[in-house]
C-alpha cells in the first residue's frame, strides 16, 4: 500500500513537529460537528477537498453574527441563516471527501488576497534548498489565489509585500521566515515522503507578518515560475530536477 497523499496526512505529519505546529492553521475532516466547533472558534473558516489540487472545490465560511454566515465559491456568495442551514447547503456542493480549515485572513495587495508558492528542493546526497519564491494574487472577487481559476497574477515576492497590507516588518524578515519554516517543512514531510526530492508550499502571510502553512504540494506546477518576467528562478528550479 502506497503513501497517503491527502491534504490531512501532510498536516498530520507537519503537526508532529513542536517548531512547525504554531504555523499550521488547525485542519480537521469536515462533519456537522468539526463545522459547528470550527464556526464557533474562528471567524472564518475554509472547507476543501482532502484530495485534488488547482483550488477546486474550495469554500469559505464566514460568521456574519446574528447566527447567519455568508458561503463563497468562486466569486459567487450566498447568505445562510444558523449552523445547520449552512451544513445542509455545504453538504449539497461538496464531494464526499472534504476537510475543514481555520480561515486566515491573508494579506492584500489592492484589496485582493495574496499568498505565496516556496518551491524546495534536493539534489541526491544534498541538503534542502529553497530554489523559488512568488506571490500569488487572487483575482478580483475571488478568495482563492489558484491564478488559471480566478484570473488573478503572479508577483515577485518583494514587490508583493512592499505594496501590500502587511505593517511592521520588512519585506526581507518576512521572507527570512517564509525560507526557514519552508525548509524546517521540507526535512519534516520527507520523514513520511522518503523518495521526494521537491516540495511547493503554498504558505500564507497574515497583515502582522506570521507566516502559516496552508498547503505542501508534491507535484508542484513549476510554470507559474515562468509568468515572472525574470525567468531566472525558472532556470534554477528546472537545473535542481
Amino acid at each position: 500500500m502506497g503513501v497517503s497523499e491527502s491534504k490531512l496526512t501532510k498536516y498530520y505529519v507537519l503537526r508532529a513537529s513542536s517548531a512547525l505546529v504554531g504555523t499550521l492553521p488547525s485542519t480537521k475532516p469536515f462533519s456537522r460537528k468539526s463545522l459547528y466547533e470550527f464556526l464557533d472558534r474562528y471567524k472564518k473558516v475554509i472547507a476543501k477537498p482532502a484530495a485534488g489540487s488547482g483550488g477546486a472545490g474550495v469554500i469559505m465560511i464566514s460568521g456574519k453574527g446574528n447566527d447567519s454566515y455568508q458561503v463563497q465559491s468562486g466569486a459567487k456568495k450566498r447568505t445562510l441563516r444558523g449552523k445547520k442551514d449552512t451544513y445542509h447547503y455545504l453538504r449539497k456542493k461538496m464531494g464526499a471527501r472534504y476537510l475543514i480549515q481555520r480561515g486566515i485572513s491573508l494579506a492584500r495587495v489592492n484589496g485582493r488576497p495574496f499568498d505565496v508558492r516556496v518551491m524546495v528542493q534536493r539534489r541526491r546526497g544534498s541538503q534542502w534548498a529553497v530554489t523559488g519564491m512568488l506571490a500569488k494574487v487572487a483575482g478580483k472577487g475571488y478568495i482563492i489565489t489558484n491564478i488559471k481559476r480566478s484570473g488573478g497574477r503572479v508577483l515577485p515576492l518583494h514587490t508583493a509585500i512592499r505594496s501590500s497590507s502587511i505593517r511592521g516588518v520588512s519585506a526581507d524578515t518576512v521572507i527570512a521566515r517564509l525560507r526557514r519554516i519552508a525548509l524546517l517543512a521540507a526535512s519534516r514531510l520527507v520523514t513520511y515522503y522518503t523518495s521526494q526530492n521537491v516540495f511547493g508550499f503554498d504558505m500564507g502571510i497574515d497583515s502582522s507578518g506570521k507566516v502559516w502553512i496552508i498547503e505542501a504540494n508534491l507535484r508542484p506546477d513549476i510554470t507559474l515560475f515562468l509568468k515572472l518576467h525574470d525567468k531566472q528562478m525558472y532556470r534554477t528550479i528546472v537545473k535542481y530536477r
